[in-house]
């Protein structure tokens, strides 16, 4: 499984990057978890986490490689302004933020709220603020043509003599998706370095689809023979698919080269539960037994709901004794603090 440290495989030659995020980041098994999940037989997988949690402190999360090349894209266009959207916890917009912020950019943040109104300021939302964002609050309705949105506001900009660079949202592009074809190069060298005779199955949470095409790009080009698993947190299994699979004909656009192979990457939806953000009993009650067991912190939106589903998968016997999954940490720990979990807790 062996990855090589050029870039052969993977395009000519990669677009420019500014380092943001501290890497590599950790794979962890989890000792615990598995031999609590494997049941009194111990017929369960062995459980690695890959620690994106960890990519830095306000930069934390999987953002950060993608944003990585988003910002060097936009100096190298002499913008001093960056545009991006999600919704008032977003992950993407906190990193977004702090990181304009980091290397001299100014930014905007296009906030999807229930009403249009402000949102709370806890969690992501708070660290909007402190980073000193300009905010604009739009309804569901209206983020549904975020992309005309965004670029309104950027010709806003220019009229006061700024020039601005759109990032669509998750950063979630033929530039984006870099970030985690990389991540997954580092991820193969750590596989070697653990030891791992067999690819073993990537599980993670998936919205806006760069991560997930990053991933599978990767996995194709450096032939890891590794399954990818996207475990959807709101759209249908289709919806997320067709938006990978839209990243991927930019990047042949873009780059050039052959289409990937579809055949690693496996797309479900059957963990979305109420829907984005809607977060049930059962599935905090999964990231608190988590939690409890490893010490780690987790997004309900995001990171909570996929290990709601990769608990289930696993008691429904996906996996045998002999097979490891790695559940990629995506981040999102500032979001803890804006949920209540007063019920899960009596």
């Amino acid at each position: 499984m062996t990855a090589t440290t050029a870039n052969v495989g993977l395009v000519p030659t990669l677009p420019a990057r500014i380092p943001l995020a501290q890497l590599p980041t950790p794979l962890e098994r989890l000792d615990r978890l598995s031999a609590a999940w494997g049941g009194a037989t111990n017929d369960g997988p062995t459980i690695w986490v890959k620690r994106d949690d960890l990519t830095g402190f306000e930069l934390s999360g999987n953002k950060v490689r993608k944003l990585e090349f988003h910002l060097a894209a936009a100096i190298a266009d002499g913008a001093d302004t960056v545009i991006t959207c999600g919704a008032a916890q977003s992950n993407h917009c906190r990193a977004t933020a702090l990181a304009a912020a980091r290397v001299g950019l100014r930014s905007v943040l296009v906030i999807r709220t229930a009403d249009g109104g402000p949102a709370p300021t806890t969690g992501n939302h708070l660290l909007h603020h402190l980073a000193g964002t300009e905010i604009v609050t739009i309804t569901p309705e209206a983020y549904s043509e975020r992309t005309a949105v965004m670029r309104a506001i950027a010709a806003d900009q220019a009229e006061r003599e700024h020039r601005a660079w759109i990032i669509p949202e998750g950063a979630s592009d033929a530039l984006g998706m870099w970030g985690f074809v990389l991540a997954m190069r580092e991820l193969a060298v750590q596989f070697d370095a653990a030891g791992m005779t067999s690819p073993p199955t990537i599980w993670h949470a998936a919205s806006s689809g760069g991560t997930t095409a990053g991933m599978a790009w990767a996995v194709d080009r450096l032939k890891l023979g590794t399954p990818i698993v996207a475990s959807s947190v709101g759209d249908s299994a289709g919806e997320l698919r067709a938006r990978v699979e839209a990243i991927w004909d930019e990047a042949l656009q873009t780059f050039g080269g052959e289409p990937p192979d579809p055949a690693p990457l496996e797309v479900i939806d059957t963990y979305v539960g109420g829907g984005y953000g809607m977060v049930s009993p059962d599935e905090l009650a999964v990231q608190l037994e988590v939690t409890q067991a490893t010490g780690l912190l987790f997004d309900p939106t995001y990171t909570g709901k996929a290990l709601y589903g990769l608990r289930r998968e696993i008691a429904a016997g996906r996996w045998s004794a002999n097979d490891h999954v790695v559940f990629w940490h995506t981040g999102g720990g500032f979001a803890v603090f804006a949920h209540d979990y007063g019920a899960a807790l009596a």
